[in-house]
């Protein structure tokens, strides 16, 4: 006679400490990402005479601003 046999379903039980940290996390990548969108967005402001003092060209300008927020500057 044949038996089948289901897999129990595996579950991890979260401790509070590792909740606390996982929201941490959470919200230091949201801020890390609010504000590159903010850089981003004040790089993009900038006009010929301030790129020239801080020394990126406007390709170089373009080429960044055109980077979605969440890829590393």
């Amino acid at each position: 006679m044949l038996t089948l046999v289901r897999p129990q379903p595996r579950f991890t039980t979260l401790s509070w400490d590792m909740v606390i940290r996982l929201c941490h996390r959470a919200l230091d990548r949201t801020a890390a990402w609010r504000s590159r969108t903010r850089q981003l967005d004040a790089l993009s402001r900038l006009d010929d005479h301030l790129l020239a003092d801080i020394g990126p060209t406007r390709e170089q300008q373009n080429s960044a601003c055109s980077r979605l927020f969440w890829w590393p500057l």
